[in-house]
């Protein structure tokens, strides 16, 4: 009996005992404390706004292109009898250097032509004159009355004066065009340019008419910017409305030989008409002596794209922060001296792509936010970059002369 009572209760009672031993034992247990969480301060990058004079750049891109370019087309046919070196695609050349001459051969026989032409008809009038002179005698002398009527005036010879007269001029007039043709068997630069292209070469026929290459000119090179038309009330030029730009210097950068270059450009005026497709506005820049080497600043070549950035000044009340710093629906994150954000609604006069001109809302020495968080509440606690770095190094420094001590 008593056997199979152990074998019955006795493991009922050990399970009883376990219970009560984990019941006494999680009420005996000590309580977590109840810590608040400290609120997230996110580490964000600042820009403090300064006062004096800020640039408002607008930028744009386009290619060089020379101001002048001419094709250069023989006046006369012949054979090509000389070149100079210089003739060649990428060549120099100054006002006034001779490109090729043409073989002179039937223009020199021209002139020699024209000039005997002129003889013949300088004697041709010389003998007009002389029988006018004797035919107005004669009739001098056959005339038997004051009463009788005066004489013809081919009686006189004085038509067939006036037609030597004019074939002397008609003479005169050949000889004048058989020495410009001559003239114009030597082919010269009109300017100080660069030669494009060059399709001749000694031995070639030329005829009258048909361009044989091409320069343009090295003093001034233009390059047309197509901008909003917004962006034209800062760019100072005529026409464009602009009232803060003080100048119209433009600064022109190219990427040429592994290197970033610059030039001195002035917007001239606005192009001829706006893009139907686009609605962008032409400006014209002008670059002068581009060609010219300063340095090691390789010269302009032509079709080289670059990029122009017009200057800007806003008014005495606007401010300007960096693009990043505007947030959409027009509001700025400024950090207060607190180290919280406060959400401001200001008035935008223009956003550009690194810059933004602010008309109303902020101030010289305010401090803008420029990192982009996920979440943004009115209020909400930051720390800025730079000083949790130096915050973090004092604190190094701080335990670093605990230990020395």
């Amino acid at each position: 009996m008593n056997s199979s009572f152990g074998k019955i209760f006795l493991p009922i009672i050990l399970v009883l005992l376990a219970a009560l031993a984990t019941v006494v034992m999680f009420k005996m247990k000590p309580k977590a404390e109840r810590h608040t969480p400290p609120s997230p301060q996110p580490v964000v990058t600042v820009f403090t706004i300064t006062s004096g004079d800020s640039e408002v750049r607008v930028r744009g891109f386009g290619s060089v292109k020379a101001k002048r370019s001419i094709n250069v087309v023989p006046q006369v046919s012949g054979e090509v009898v000389e070149k100079s070196p210089i003739f060649e695609p990428g060549g120099y050349c100054s006002q006034g250097d001779i490109l090729l001459r043409v073989d002179e051969t039937d223009y020199a026989l021209a002139v020699a032509k024209a000039n005997a032409d002129v003889a013949q008809m300088e004697f041709n009038l010389a003998r007009a004159e002389e029988e006018a002179q004797v035919a107005l005698s004669e009739w001098d002398n056959m005339r038997r009355s004051e009463d009788e009527p005066e004489p013809s005036s081919l009686v006189l010879h004085e038509p067939q004066l006036k037609l030597a007269q004019a074939n002397l001029q008609a003479a005169k007039a050949a000889l004048r065009q058989a020495e410009v043709n001559l003239g114009r068997c030597s082919i010269s630069a009109p300017f100080d340019g660069r030669i494009l292209a060059a399709d001749v070469d000694a031995g070639q026929y030329l005829r009258a008419g048909n361009a044989i290459g091409t320069i343009y000119a090295t003093d001034v090179a233009e390059v047309i910017i197509s901008v909003p038309d917004d962006d034209l009330a800062w760019i100072a030029i005529e026409g464009s409305g602009c009232i803060n730009a003080p100048e119209t210097v433009v600064d022109v950068f190219a990427d040429f030989a592994g290197a970033r270059h610059h030039w001195e450009g002035r917007a001239v005026r606005l192009g001829g008409a706006v893009d139907s497709r686009s609605r962008l506005v032409p400006v014209v820049v002008e670059i002068t002596n581009p060609y010219e080497m300063v340095g090691r600043r390789p010269p302009l070549v032509e079709g080289m794209f670059v990029q122009v950035v017009f200057r800007g000044t806003p008014s005495a009340e606007a401010v300007v922060i960096p693009r990043t710093a505007l947030r959409p629906g027009s509001q700025v994150w400024v950090i207060t001296p607190e180290r919280t954000v406060n959400v401001r609604e200001v008035t935008v006069a223009r956003a550009g792509v690194d810059e933004a001109v602010i008309s109303s809302g902020l101030e010289a020495g305010e401090t803008v936010c420029t990192s982009n968080l996920q979440y943004v509440t009115e209020g909400l606690p930051v720390r800025i970059e730079g000083e949790a770095v130096e915050r973090k190094n004092d604190h190094q420094s701080q335990v670093k002369k605990d230990g020395e001590k």
